[in-house]
């Protein structure tokens, strides 16, 4: 039964808000020179077990504000040297690389925006407008979104807000199947960059104080994994989806482990770096 507790940090909200910021913008329809939908009509809706997986996953987020308390309480500071660097997007070939690579870069844009460094913040909003671009999504990229989100990057409150309310437009255009495939990519490349920052960020103060919840939230992150499988699962004949639930299936067993250790504590988490570093290494490089 999965573990009602929330996953941890609030870069996997952003990887998952970040995937409706590209959809609500791409062709609300006006009727009657009213004003536009905040969504897509499309005849080619995703499957119901697919929604209901999103929605888990929606579910199991913590919220912001309790997150960066338990960060703080930590004493875990920022440390730049555990995302990828924005300058990577212009290494990513194809679209499966593409579309994982923007969600990994929604991880690193909220872990960079919590901690209040706008700089980073822009830099990995600027490299996530040139992929979008690439994936045929630029259009979501309203000018004047874009520019609110640039000017509230160091109102880390505020910022999360607008995400928040683009976050539950999304749940209104997640219906193409062919839009939910690449979705799905980009879903499981934030998953997997938050759950990396996160470890990383313990491990530079595993014994701190006040880590109990900050363990406890990772176990519910790689439970979570469940989610994630099942939407690459269901998505597997699209080619990228099948590659990335491919390459992600030899890491189940040890996530499951990690996931169901109701004691998770400091002497887990080497096995837990490892697991992580090995997914992340294979997966986004």
């Amino acid at each position: 039964m999965f573990r009602r507790s929330p996953i941890v940090h609030l870069s996997l909200i952003t990887a998952v808000a970040v995937v409706g910021f590209f959809f609500t913008s791409c062709g609300g329809k006006k009727e009657g020179g009213g004003e536009a939908k905040d969504f897509e009509e499309t005849k080619d809706t995703i499957k119901s077990e697919v929604r209901e997986d999103f929605d888990q996953l929606r579910v199991n987020i913590p919220s912001p504000g309790e997150s960066l308390k338990k960060l703080s309480a930590a004493k875990i500071t920022y440390n730049k040297g555990f995302l990828n660097s924005p300058s990577k997007a212009g290494s990513f070939s194809s679209n499966y690389q593409k579309g994982i690579g923007l969600g990994a870069f929604g991880s690193d844009l909220s872990n960079a925006a919590a901690y209040n460094q706008p700089g980073d913040a822009i830099e990995y909003l600027s490299q996530m407008g040139k992929l979008a671009g690439d994936l045929g999504i630029g259009a979501a990229f309203d000018p004047e979104v874009s520019k609110k989100l640039v000017q509230n990057v160091a109102k880390p409150d505020s910022f999360q807000i607008m995400l928040d309310k683009v976050f539950e437009k999304a749940e209104k255009n997640l219906r193409s199947n062919q839009r939910v495939a690449i979705a799905t990519l980009m879903v499981a490349g934030g998953w997997i960059e938050s759950l990396y920052i996160s470890v990383e960020g313990l491990n530079t103060n595993p014994n701190g104080p006040n880590t109990a919840g900050i363990y406890m939230d990772i176990g519910a992150h790689c439970q979570a994994f469940d989610y994630v499988f099942q939407l690459l699962e269901s998505y597997k004949t699209n080619a990228d989806c099948g590659k990335l639930l491919q390459e992600m299936t030899p890491f189940k067993v040890a996530l499951h482990e990690i996931g169901r250790n109701a004691h998770i504590g400091v002497n887990d988490l080497p096995k837990i770096r490892e697991t992580a570093t090995a997914l992340r290494n294979k997966i986004i490089g």
